[in-house]
């Protein structure tokens, strides 16, 4: 067999091979990527918001279940509570308009910031969502 074959058939063989650990890396950033945002204790915030927007975001999302939406630095962001399931069990309802205490994790998710929150408090009431590592409390 000539160099030149050889050389040939090591291209074939190698695209081919190539492709399924292209395709496995490529899946495994894709997986990564839908896993959602990861609670930081490093970048912790407590603040006071104005909830601007309320939304049940359905289970087939990345991260599924109530979000609000608020102004923070004149800026509006993304808070996450958790699975609307969870959330009922407070009774405690969210509108716009309402003025409330969030601490939580202000991370960067899909090039946006992000609030997961650890605590809301609307005027008496308070709702624990997570433990201070950012352990969400219904998965306990």
């Amino acid at each position: 067999m000539s160099l030149r074959v050889y050389l040939l058939i090591s291209a074939v063989f190698a695209t081919y091979t190539g492709l399924p650990a292209l395709a496995a890396a490529v899946e495994a950033e894709t997986a990564r990527a839908e896993e959602g945002p990861r609670y930081d204790p490093a970048t912790v915030i407590d603040v006071m918001v104005t909830v601007v927007e309320v939304r049940n975001v359905p289970r087939t999302a990345t991260e599924p279940g109530v979000h609000v939406t608020v102004k923070l630095d004149s800026q509006a962001v993304d808070v996450y509570l958790g699975p609307a399931d969870f959330v009922k069990e407070f009774e405690i309802s969210f509108e716009a308009g309402d003025r409330l205490q969030v601490i939580g994790s202000r991370v960067k998710f899909r090039g946006a910031d992000v609030v997961l929150a650890r605590e809301v408090r609307k005027q008496q009431a308070t709702v624990y969502l997570r433990d201070r590592r950012g352990v969400p409390n219904w998965s306990r």
